[in-house]
């Protein structure tokens, strides 16, 4: 039997998500709604999703999956306008950034037997680390060999874990588990300090006394560097890292000390010391992206860190084998 899913948002990520839905194994009915009517229009016309509604509530009272596809601005709004309408046994995949304030917002908000998931797709190799990355178009490949992290909360049941893992099979990912505030410590290094770093640099370089100069001169490197996206907006990314600021501050601060370290690098007439330095930036970023071409994660540490019903599920429905614990000598 079909599943029926609804997916809230349909930019780039909310919009992926079902076109590689509509291209999986999977059996589903999917219904889209985005606010920007144009945008849900033009995902239907392009078989992104079945269908699209004009209001939420309707499609989350029949969805047995409900995709959270927005920024984090908006979803505690939706898990208090859905939650007493979702059906019993509906699962809530939240795609959005950061976790640990969407986590405790659910507990507050769904009834018993509604269960909500962290689930965000991480982009595969193919569409990262192409030429030119588009950040808008989507396209049904683009998490085609990539990974999801999942935060799933204490006392999840093992039907909604494993509605889960097959939502992670059919997006085309593999699944690996952390806790909510470890993967907003995560997601504060990977996606909040490069867009703060980005702006800051380029709001240095504005107000520099040569900034008629800099503009002249600047090429690649500084518009990689100052690549703050279009699609960030910055009133809901303001209220994101205001909202998630313990963790973001936290990544600011060691960021600061290793700007500081490099800093005394260069003040020492040691030029072989910097250039130690450097080498061992790029070799650490060219070891990270060999990894992230093969997707060859073995070694990495992919066990649950939260306690789900029936222990051992996890390791069972991915083939994982209880880790014993090491003798100590």
């Amino acid at each position: 039997m079909a599943l029926d899913i609804f997916i809230i948002g349909l930019d780039q990520i909310g919009a992926s998500v079902g076109m590689a839905l509509a291209q999986s194994e999977m059996a589903v009915r999917s219904t889209g709604y985005d606010p920007d009517k144009e945008l849900a229009r033009r995902a239907q016309q392009q078989g992104v999703v079945d269908q699209v509604t004009s209001h939420p509530v309707q499609a989350s009272q029949i969805a047995d999956v409900v995709v959270i596809a927005t920024l984090s601005i908006d979803v505690r709004d939706l898990l208090e306008m859905l939650g007493e309408e979702l059906k019993a046994g509906a699962v809530v995949l939240d795609t959005s950034p950061f976790k640990a304030h969407h986590t405790s917002w659910a507990s507050e908000l769904l009834p018993d037997n509604r269960h909500y998931l962290g689930a965000m797709p991480i982009i595969g190799p193919e569409a990262l680390l192409t030429e030119y990355t588009d950040l808008t178009t989507p396209r049904a490949d683009l998490f085609q060999g990539g990974l999801l992290a999942m935060v799933v909360p204490p006392k999840t049941s093992e039907e909604a874990v494993n509605m889960a893992l097959q939502f992670a099979t059919a997006i085309g990912t593999t699944p690996f588990f952390l806790d909510p505030m470890e993967h907003d410590a995560v997601i504060a290094a990977v996606l909040g300090l490069p867009y703060l770093t980005a702006a800051a640099l380029m709001k240095m370089a504005a107000r520099a006394h040569n900034w008629r100069e800099i503009q002249r001169i600047a090429g690649r490197l500084f518009v990689n560097a100052t690549g703050i996206e279009t699609s960030q907006l910055d009133k809901p990314q303001a209220y994101t890292l205001h909202l998630n600021r313990d963790v973001v501050i936290n990544k600011l601060d060691e960021y600061i000390d290793e700007l500081s370290g490099l800093r005394d690098l260069i003040t020492k007439d040691d030029h072989s010391a910097l250039e130690t330095y450097l080498t061992e930036a790029i070799e650490a970023r060219d070891s990270w992206l060999d990894i992230r071409r093969s997707g060859d994660w073995a070694g990495q540490d992919l066990k649950p860190s939260v306690p789900i019903e029936r222990p051992g599920f996890l390791s069972r429905a991915l083939g994982f084998r209880p880790q014993r614990p090491k003798d100590h000598k």
